[in-house]
């Protein structure tokens, strides 16, 4: 008894120290977000109180800081199309990769595999030429493009896709159904959570993109919050950093539920 309850005691504790481990950069930037920008001398609680707590870095960005929301909207007019172009192709690609299972399918399969080891560091420049070639270069157009042609994507829905059961798609064919149909009304809803961890890691990795923006847009006034976040006052890039991450918290309390539901059935 007394070393069932020292192993529940020693892993509790190993757990509440994981815990603190991960959850102290959080908590640093989330108090030093409140302190105050312009310190007051101390000299007695209420000094010591307003320049521990304080709002006022969150005032400056919210209503007086034009750059930082020109640069949060850039972020939204890039990650936004890009997530959901990502989301058409990936899934129709893995889709017609599933219907079929000839030599073809195969090698385009491994095809995949190895671009998707591939850092995308290194499509930088080819992806540059193609972009230049067709006249993209500093255009959002260029990201939205490169974005949501993602082979990892293309796998990672494949491997959920391949799982599903082909009856209920032969008995749509035999009824009549075409393929584009079979897709949107039996094969889409049953890849269901797989689209939303796609939503969560390509919504996560696209709002967070930095070398992308830098080597195509290649312009100050489009670049996203990710890119000129360096560029706040010193002061206020914790409560940047807080206001900058509140979309990708959303999205996951918003989809983190759906998805472990779906992961149960």
């Amino acid at each position: 008894m007394k070393s069932s309850r020292r192993y529940r005691f020693a892993q509790a504790l190993l757990v509440l120290l994981l815990s603190a481990f991960i959850l102290f950069p959080i908590l640093s930037v989330i108090g030093s977000s409140f302190k105050n920008p312009v310190a007051v001398k101390p000299g007695g609680i209420k000094e010591l109180s307003y320049n521990l707590f304080s709002i006022n870095s969150y005032l400056d960005i919210l209503f007086h800081d034009l750059a930082y929301w020109v640069s949060f909207w850039n972020s939204i007019f890039l990650a936004v199309p890009s997530v959901i172009l990502t989301i058409l192709i990936s899934t129709l690609a893995a889709y017609g990769l599933c219907i079929r299972s000839d030599r073809w399918t195969k090698s385009t399969t491994f095809t995949y595999i190895l671009l998707a080891l591939l850092p995308s560091q290194v499509l930088l420049v080819p992806n540059y030429m193609a972009l230049s070639a067709c006249g993209l270069i500093g255009s959002r157009l260029s990201i939205v493009l490169v974005s949501a042609f993602n082979p990892y994507y293309v796998y990672f829905i494949y491997r959920f896709c391949s799982q599903l059961s082909s009856e209920a798609f032969e008995a749509a064919r035999i009824e009549g159904a075409g393929e584009f149909k079979i897709y949107l009304h039996i094969a889409l809803p049953q890849m269901a959570p797989a689209v939303m961890t796609l939503t969560l890691i390509g919504g996560a990795e696209l709002w967070n993109m930095i070398e992308q923006p830098l080597a195509f847009i290649q312009t100050a006034e489009k670049y996203p919050l990710s890119v000129l976040f360096s560029g706040l006052a010193s002061q206020s890039q914790c409560a940047g950093a807080i206001l900058f991450s509140i979309p990708i918290w959303l999205l996951f309390f918003y989809l983190g539920r759906d998805l472990a539901d779906g992961i149960e059935k």
